[in-house]
């Protein structure tokens, strides 16, 4: 940590120098933030989990094009899903002198360091899709991940029926807030109906190939017939599963998804899918823009600001446009 704070001030020293950086470098904390003008809206900086999965990509896209509407600049950062990563971009943000930031955290407790150093900048944060556990944040964007769990957990109790039967849960990149918050709202749901039973429960990081690895050793785990549906915290992990159970014959196995991506649309139409749960990052990362631009201006913040989610099933699945 010496190495990146003893880094950071040199480029301090540099972008003050140059005269360049994300916003005023100068000046002292003023109620949270680096400026005491109310109608600042100086830079601002972002740092996302990764930008290797197209949920992220979309939700930077939100993040820029908001921002080019709104008349401000932007510096979006790439996590490399690597929380010493993502700690060292707010580090490098708030030395370069940005006004604001706006964090999507990997592991909501990893990233608390990296909020209150923002702190005791005078930097003013917001957490995007995923919460943060410490620190002083101005408010949570994103969707209600436990409500998203109860709706895939009504969609399973729907699908199986009053027999219930045996599940497997894909979970996302342990100790996210959204794989905490899906896995606390489907058992909200479970512990209502005990005809229903986790037979497996495996986290593959949000990622296809860990799913597809996973799926294919579960296949052989399990017999035909035994496993009445698959629980996924993403598309991305739902699409490989059901691709696997597909090629081994298990017919009779459903598999949800989350998020809402078009693949996962097409799939739902084409009956790979029985549903998955739209939330949309585009609309995310401008919201968290506009929040913030608002905060910058001396508007009062709630403190959840909640996108919504939606269930998407072949019912409905034309009335409305995927996530990405």
């Amino acid at each position: 940590m010496r190495r990146i704070c003893g880094l950071g001030l040199v480029l301090l020293a540099l972008a003050s120098l140059a005269a360049a950086g994300c916003g005023q470098p100068s000046g002292s904390p003023v109620n949270g933030s680096r400026s005491s003008d109310s109608k600042s809206t100086g830079r601002i900086g972002a740092v996302l989990p990764t930008f290797s999965h197209p949920f992220f990509l979309a939700q930077k896209r939100g993040l820029e094009e908001k921002a080019k509407e709104l008349g401000v600049e932007i510096d979006v950062r790439d996590g490399q899903d690597d929380d010493v990563k993502q700690t060292s971009q707010v580090e490098t943000l708030i030395n370069l002198g940005c006004e604001a930031l706006i964090l999507c955290p990997r592991d909501e407790d990893a990233l608390v360091p990296a909020v209150e150093a923002a702190n005791r900048a005078g930097v003013p944060i917001i957490a995007l899709n995923r919460r943060i556990n410490g620190g002083n944040v101005l408010c949570h964007v994103g969707a209600d991940d436990a409500e998203g769990g109860v709706l895939q957990g009504e969609a399973l109790v729907e699908s199986l029926g009053p027999k219930g039967g045996k599940i497997i849960y894909l979970e996302g990149t342990e100790g996210s807030s959204p794989q905490r918050k899906r896995s606390e709202g489907l058992q909200a749901v479970l512990q209502k109906h005990p005809e229903i039973t986790i037979a497996d429960r495996r986290f593959a990081g949000f990622q296809e190939d860990k799913a597809k690895g996973i799926m294919t050793d579960l296949v052989r785990r399990f017999s035909r017939g035994e496993i009445g549906a698959v629980v996924s915290q993403s598309d991305e992990m739902a699409i490989p599963a059901a691709e696997v159970i597909q090629a081994e014959g298990w017919k009779e196995t459903v598999v949800f998804g989350f998020d809402g991506s078009r693949t996962a649309f097409d799939a739902i139409r084409k009956g790979g899918l029985k549903a998955t749960i739209l939330q949309d990052p585009l609309e995310q990362g401008k919201k968290a823009v506009e929040t913030m631009v608002a905060h910058l201006r001396g508007q009062s913040l709630d403190p959840e600001i909640i996108t919504p989610l939606r269930l998407i099933t072949q019912a409905n699945v034309d009335q409305f446009q995927p996530a990405y």
